[in-house]
């Protein structure tokens, strides 16, 4: 097993704590940048979505064929009566289509449009160009490091996710 960075590196708690409040603070800012950029994009006159108007929108687009709403609020987080009110403004928007389930028509069903589909693979291609352009100073070790040690991130923060019932960590 390898060792954590504060095993091998012994230092009073004080440099320590400095250290790892340094490497929060500048997450919270690429989190808050990224959030900041990607709601700029999502505004910009190609595409004028709102974020939740976004994901159940991508969420249809990654879904095999047609989606319950109870199931798309589920998914979204969203209650029912916000995912009407999305669903509609995409609806207004001509990206997704909305329909009754063939055997219990109590059931109102949503499918993303080619359209939607379309307009999905803009997006994140606007935002693939964004971070390319974001990353275009660093040389192919640089990123290749900084793939690296934030997979290893990703990797650390799942852990804490998954151990959160059983630690308290405030």
């Amino acid at each position: 097993m390898e060792s954590s960075w504060q095993d091998q590196h012994p230092v009073d708690a004080e440099t320590s704590h400095n250290a790892f409040d340094d490497i929060e603070r500048t997450i919270v800012q690429i989190s808050w940048l990224s959030q900041r950029q990607f709601m700029q994009l999502l505004d910009d006159e190609r595409f004028r979505l709102t974020l939740p108007q976004f994901y159940t929108l991508l969420h249809l687009n990654q879904s095999t064929g047609e989606c319950k709403m109870s199931d798309l609020a589920e998914a979204t987080h969203l209650s029912a009566a916000s995912l009407t009110g999305v669903v509609d403004r995409l609806l207004e928007k001509k990206l997704v289509e909305r329909t009754r389930h063939e055997r219990d028509r109590r059931q109102v069903m949503v499918v993303v449009t080619a359209r939607g589909s379309e307009l999905i693979a803009e997006i994140k291609q606007a935002r693939r160009d964004q971070i390319q352009a974001a990353l275009m100073h660093l040389n192919y070790d640089d990123i290749s490091l900084l793939m690296r040690l934030l997979e290893r991130f990703l990797e650390g923060m799942t852990w804490v996710l998954e151990h959160a019932e059983s630690k308290r960590w405030a």
